[in-house]
């Protein structure tokens, strides 16, 4: 019998993140135990942005082509000004595609959860909510029902919030930014210029954007530099606060807000984590959020979670000890989500800029900027994207 059919791995969190690590650890022949603390995966919540790293992983775990079939592939994007002034034109598929052979897809992220939870074989757990670990040996996680497991590895992929992260690295919290961000998801029909390519809209402290996510529905977010209304309003009283916010910006952005109905948007703060030490313990180990939480800027937040699943797999099924994985796991993994985790802070700083005359120079400045060094980042950070070598599927 392999180690891979007796090393019992326990995920805590059935996010995009632990999904995709389940599902990366059956590509390796290990059986996980999921948990989830929702009572049930409901077609709810916003859109998602998977950029090119995130597509390379899911084409090694087999679910590039259904991913790209249930959104949409995004051709290029847009960054304009309030006034419509073109600041920046993307060329995703002269880039990304052409060299990776995929680009960037917009889906909704309940259509991303239910194809991952197709292509399991685990059964996830839900309305298991993980109160307590103890980092022994095993470890110990305890749950709302008063259960406890016992796992030779405990997975941490409960999100930003993460209660299994107090075992690895205590008193960690939330830091929050002084903006809010609404989003919506919305059916309506975009220009035909629009309806295969990002849009986003650069404005003073308010940032926002969207794209086509399937057939029918556009994913659209922004931000405001405080709550638009108090959170007693009425849903009709906090639907034309945010129409007269944006009203005001270059199209699609007004569309997509006037076809809004009052129980289509939801408010949220933004925040993220300071760096952590650590990510690892004995044999207790955060992926995801729960690991490096980032600000929504730059559309990388569940992309870095999915890279994360993909090498902690990989870990786990090439090193005898599982600490000595854990710590593999750690040492490719912690220096790049650090940087794009920084990355991420300072594009929300620049994009939620409240003087007018900052707003200014900083449009000015992404104009100017050369397309050429856009187009070399984000193909340096593709070419990156950590995938094991043996073409054993994860």
């Amino acid at each position: 019998m392999s180690r891979n059919d007796t090393l019992d791995v326990a995920i805590v969190g059935g996010g995009i993140c632990g999904l995709t690590t389940a599902l990366a650890l059956e590509r390796r022949g290990i059986e996980p135990r999921l948990y989830e603390a929702a009572t049930e995966y409901r077609p709810v919540g916003a859109g998602i942005l998977l950029h090119t790293n995130a597509m390379l992983v899911f084409d090694r775990l087999g679910l590039a082509d259904r991913i790209r079939d249930a959104g949409v592939e995004l051709t290029g994007g847009e960054i304009r000004s309030p006034t419509g002034t073109l600041l920046k034109r993307l060329d995703l598929a002269g880039v990304e595609r052409a060299a990776f052979g995929h680009g960037y897809v917009a889906i909704h992220r309940a259509a991303l959860q239910r194809l991952l939870l197709d292509a399991l074989a685990t059964e996830v757990r839900t309305d298991t909510t993980c109160t307590a670990v103890e980092r022994t040996d095993p470890p110990v996680a305890v749950f709302a029902d008063g259960t406890t497991i016992e796992p030779d590895v405990l997975v941490g992929a409960d999100g930003i919030d993460s209660t299994v992260r107090e075992a690895v690295v205590p008193g960690v919290d939330r830091r929050r930014l002084e903006s809010v961000v609404y989003r919506a998801v919305v059916p309506v029909e975009l220009p035909p210029a629009d309806r295969s390519r990002g849009f986003q809209c650069w404005g003073v402290g308010t940032y926002t954007g969207g794209a086509r996510i399937d057939a029918d529905r556009v994913y659209w977010f922004g931000t405001a530099p405080e709550p638009l209304t108090p959170e007693s309003a009425s849903p009709a009283a906090k639907l034309a606060a945010i129409r007269d916010h944006y009203r005001g910006y270059p199209e699609p952005i007004p569309g997509i807000v006037d076809a809004l109905e009052p129980g289509d948007v939801f408010r949220s703060e933004l925040a993220d984590l300071p760096r952590l030490e650590r990510w690892q313990m004995d044999r207790v180990v955060l992926a995801g959020d729960a690991a490096h939480a980032l600000l929504p800027f730059g559309g990388q937040g569940a992309a870095q979670g999915i890279e994360d699943a993909i090498v902690l797999a990989h870990a786990l099924a090439t090193h005898d000890d599982s600490t000595a994985a854990l710590a593999a796991y750690e040492a490719e993994r912690k220096d790049r989500a650090d940087r794009v985790h920084d990355e991420a802070r300072r594009m929300g700083w620049l994009a939620t800029i409240r003087s007018t005359t900052g707003a200014r120079l900083r449009n000015l400045g992404v104009r100017l900027f050369p397309e050429r060094v856009f187009d070399r980042f984000r193909r340096r950070r593709a070419a990156a994207t950590p995938l094991p070598e043996d073409g054993s599927g994860a």
